[in-house]
């Protein structure tokens, strides 16, 4: 005999497709993300962080799976507070909110109102939970758990085995590497190179980590050093307030100039010995294990190719440090600079951005 389709369940099918779609989705950025820029020692101490986002969404599911009207109202309410927050933390920092944002967020709160809508059309037509668990009855209560698991397992063995067979950094000086027709001598441990807040920057006895571009740039004008340099000196908290350092303020005031022949002091005193290299120069250098990854800059169009993926191997990056991404002394345009990550990504970043994954490595200009 011919089951009758039953039109009321649509509402509460599509929610749950819906939030089972984004528990995947948010699955695979987990993992993927944990490897990118959570995988630095102590490994695995940020990994709750990196599942916590699909974790929410299979427990959101399977709550509103029993009870889909209070689980509906757990959605759009978190929804709303994870909205205002942002949007918050954005307007802090300047940023623009593009539309997208609020769209997003009418999307991400859409299975919600479905969930409230399908508690009702239970109700009425005298729909009971099943009371005794098997697959048929729970088919839905396990794909929701399983499913984001097997994409997390999945997504993350091929990238654990890469960073396992990443060639380690067993030495912190100065290295010497040769590139697509260029050779430059990189800094050891010091304040010429960032790779962890754990190795921060020191400047008159206070540590200093996550610098921005403005911040470095914008390091020896008047008065010296990193404070209130982050947005300018004329800075009033207002975005029109904002001063970006130009390329030129770059060239004339960096702190690199500021640091001693040795690349272990942050001095008041300029000697050139060191300089930030250019976004090309960067891109020509990246290795791919003991090989280089044969790069090229194209100024027009922004981006980077290679002749083979690079990755984040010593001795150019620490691979067991936090540190991803290297500013470049490159300014892009008025208000962004070009940084690079470990994987040969060229990105422009707003010069007053500060994120603990995102440091330098200074090159020689000259010896004593």
């Amino acid at each position: 005999m011919k089951r009758k389709f039953r039109y009321y369940k649509i509402p509460g099918n599509v929610a749950y497709g819906v939030i089972l779609f984004a528990s995947v989705v948010a699955a695979f950025w987990g993992a993927a993300e944990f490897f990118h820029e959570g995988w630095f020692e102590p490994y695995g101490k940020y990994l709750p962080y990196y599942l916590m986002p699909a974790a929410i969404l299979i427990f959101l599911n399977l709550l509103a799976l029993s009870y889909p009207r209070f689980g509906g109202v757990l959605v759009i309410a978190g929804t709303t507070a994870f909205l205002v927050w942002r949007y918050n933390v954005l307007m802090k920092l300047h940023y623009v909110v593009p539309p997208s944002f609020w769209v997003m967020g009418i999307i991400f709160m859409f299975p919600g109102f479905l969930f409230i809508i399908d508690g009702y059309l239970r109700k009425k037509h005298g729909l009971e939970k099943p009371s005794k668990f098997t697959l048929r009855t729970h088919k839905k209560f396990i794909v929701a758990i399983v499913l984001p698991v097997l994409v997390t397992v999945a997504t993350g063995i091929p990238l654990l085995k890469r960073n396992l067979e990443r060639i380690p950094l067993k030495d912190y000086g100065e290295v010497k590497l040769k590139g697509s027709g260029v050779e430059l001598t990189f800094a050891g441990s010091g304040p010429a190179w960032l790779f962890s807040n754990k190795n921060p920057v020191v400047y008159k006895g206070k540590k200093y980590s996550g610098l921005s571009w403005n911040e470095i740039a914008l390091f020896g004008k008047t008065p010296l050093g990193f404070e209130h340099k982050r947005y300018g000196l004329g800075y009033n908290g207002t975005k029109k307030s904002i001063y970006y350092a130009t390329q030129n303020d770059f060239e004339n005031y960096n702190m690199f100039r500021y640091i001693d022949s040795a690349g272990k002091q942050l001095t008041d005193s300029v000697y050139d010995y060191w300089r930030l290299p250019s976004i090309d120069e960067y891109v020509r250098v990246l290795t791919f294990r003991d090989s280089n990854a044969g790069g090229s800059f194209d100024y027009e169009t922004g981006r980077a190719s290679y002749k083979i993926k690079p990755d984040k191997d010593a001795p150019l990056w620490a691979p067991e440090k936090e540190v991803i991404y290297y500013w470049s002394a490159t300014s892009a345009n008025d208000t962004t600079a070009y940084d690079i990550s470990y994987s040969g990504m060229v990105r422009k970043i707003l010069k007053t951005v500060k994120q603990d994954y995102r440091g330098f490595r200074a090159v020689r200009v000259k010896s004593n």
